[in-house]
């Protein structure tokens, strides 16, 4: 399992399931799902992206949003352009 999370300033900082679960909850809102539905959307994509990493040590932020964004596009464009649209308003990436 990943223990450390390196971050885009070169910080590095424990894995913190939350953080990466609240991320796509916020996203799928936004997409407009409702709550329950919300709900089997992050476990789903929370459990892509953890047996993706599990053998890793570290990873870097790029890379988990990379994994989330497939797994997004590929079942989920609708949340997946909801995070996009965020990225490019808030964190002009």
């Amino acid at each position: 399992m990943v223990i450390s999370v390196i971050k885009s300033d070169g910080n590095v900082e424990d894995f913190n399931i939350a953080k990466l679960k609240k991320s796509i909850e916020n996203a799928a809102l936004d997409a407009g799902y409702e709550e329950d539905k919300v709900f089997q959307i992050v476990e789903d994509v929370s459990q892509y992206v953890l047996e993706s990493i599990n053998d890793l040590e570290r990873v870097d932020t790029k890379s988990i949003r990379d994994l989330i964004l497939n797994k997004l596009d590929q079942d989920y464009p609708n949340i997946a352009k909801a995070w996009r649209d965020y990225d490019s308003q808030v964190k002009n990436q």
